[in-house]
């Protein structure tokens, strides 16, 4: 059963009926403490314009960055050939020097040259379903209890566009999940994280979803509970955020006094199905049991250690982590790869993310290199969003797209096989995405005090992919990195 929250908390559960008792009342809900949104005026983006611009990086820095990262991941033949583009792109009064001057007579007249751009071509352009290949889901500790168009053909009728509009207007939805299959202790995150991230197909909990829905709360009557949100308007940390202050609000024993009125109770929305709409869930029901098949997830809580260790030795635990990733890799393919790690620009205006390229050459200085090219991606200075505005102010220019962008080491750079994520909280929780390539893997992390929560994706369409392996492959890369570090100690005494 979906539930949803309009402005006024009003619990409207959709697709089933409610669960009742023996009693015949409906199961209580736990709600947020109501908050009278109108006490706290412009909450909302309240502080943006006390934060400084987005800077556009200067082209040469951004050049040189470039071929930088692109030496570990291509071949000295392809790097080569890049280099020479490169050169020419940069020549002054070329076509470079008047798009970088195009794309910073932009950024003066807009709060941010990048935002609209980002939104559009990373999520709405986007035309892969938004289950798996879009939403994060988020696993809680377990409590002890495409086609647009073609959907909206539905809404003319007057009873389903009442309810539609109903979960359209709601602040979130609440989806009550039946029990799904039980395992084992040791696959339990996986199961919760797969639930989480696509609710386990149309036998189980995909069809106790409202998938367009920014902010879906989800809770098992198994105790099974997390969250699953759509990514175009937000990042993880600020879900995370609300994570925090829920559960740390669930946890206080004191009853809440509100002088607001009663809330409704919960009503059914109902739909008219036609023969056509039955079709259309049939053929949504195939779709999305396609997707969760190809989806390969395993969820690991890493024991030995957690972020205490990088932090005694004076390390970036995300750095710490990074690095294990790339000898984990290396050490399943025997070469380096493209890599994503998120870094966010919410110190700028309207700032979003960029890119951290964790896959350097310099392998054995890696830990010690990485926090360079953090601050780097934190200040605006990385190469990706740049690069990605250089080529969008060609096509806007409506002049020659520059060969950088059509040049091969240009798609393997933006090919990431490797696509990472710290998402830290302080509940003992993790998120979990889905692969951004179809022979690649999803990465989340967050790292505890004394543990740390991974959760490694794949597709089983691609034959080279396992999560298990990678899994598997990241806790020996942990391990070994901290007995290095330890006999290094040692030697020093």
């Amino acid at each position: 059963m979906v539930s949803v929250y309009t402005v006024k908390f009003v619990v409207i559960p959709v697709y089933r009926h409610l669960r009742e008792t023996k009693s015949g009342m409906g199961r209580p809900a736990c709600l947020v403490k109501p908050v009278c949104l109108s006490k706290i005026p412009g909450r909302y983006l309240a502080h943006q314009e006390s934060l400084p611009k987005l800077p556009v990086p200067p082209l040469k820095q951004t050049c040189d960055h470039y071929l930088a990262a692109l030496e570990p991941i291509v071949t000295p033949e392809e790097l080569q050939h890049t280099q020479r583009l490169v050169e020419e792109f940069q020549l002054p009064g070329g076509l470079g020097d008047k798009l970088q001057s195009s794309l910073e007579r932009r950024a003066k007249k807009l709060e941010n040259w990048l935002s609209d751009w980002w939104l559009q071509t990373a999520y709405l352009d986007y035309r892969m379903p938004v289950v798996v290949h879009s939403s994060p889901g988020v696993v809680l500790p377990r409590l002890q209890f495409s086609d647009w168009q073609g959907q909206i053909r539905s809404v003319h009728y007057r009873t389903n566009n009442e309810s539609v509009k109903a979960i359209q207007k709601s602040i979130f939805t609440v989806c009550l999940d039946a029990p799904m299959p039980k395992v084992s202790d040791e696959m339990y995150h996986t199961r919760a994280a797969v639930q989480m991230l696509h609710g386990g197909g149309s036998r189980w909990n995909s069809g106790n979803r409202w998938f367009d829905k920014t902010l879906q709360f989800i809770i098992g009557e198994d105790g099974t509970c997390g969250v699953i949100y759509e990514h175009a308007p937000a990042e993880g940390p600020p879900i995370v955020a609300l994570i925090d202050h829920v559960v740390e609000y669930t946890k206080k024993s004191e009853m809440i006094c509100t002088p607001t009125v009663p809330l409704p109770m919960p009503r059914k929305l109902h739909f008219n199905i036609t023969p056509e709409i039955k079709r259309d869930i049939e053929e949504a029901k195939q779709n999305i049991n396609l997707m969760v098949n190809d989806l390969d997830v395993r969820v690991i809580v890493f024991t030995h250690f957690g972020k205490n260790v990088p932090k005694s030795y004076k390390m970036s635990p995300d750095a710490f982590i990074q690095v294990a990733l790339q000898l984990a890799y290396y050490r399943l393919y025997k070469h380096c790869c493209a890599t994503y790690e998120s870094a966010s620009l919410r110190m700028f205006r309207l700032g979003r993310t960029d890119t951290i390229r964790s896959a350097s050459i310099a392998a054995a200085n890696f830990a010690r290199a990485m926090d360079n090219p953090v601050q780097q991606a934190i200040r605006g200075q990385a190469i990706d969003r740049h690069l990605l505005g250089l080529k969008l102010q060609a096509v806007e220019d409506m002049s020659t797209l520059p060969k950088i962008f059509t040049d091969k080491s240009y798609a393997i750079a933006n090919h990431y096989t490797l696509s990472t994520s710290q998402v830290p909280a302080k509940t003992d929780c993790v998120m979990c995405f889905g692969p951004v390539v179809p022979d690649g893997y999803g990465v989340c992390y967050n790292p505890m005090e004394k543990h740390i929560n991974f959760a490694v994706s794949a597709f089983n369409s691609c034959a080279d992919t396992n999560a298990t392996q990678l899994a598997h492959g990241l806790q020996d890369a942990l391990v070994d990195m901290k007995s290095l570090l330890d006999q290094t100690l040692k030697s020093k005494l």
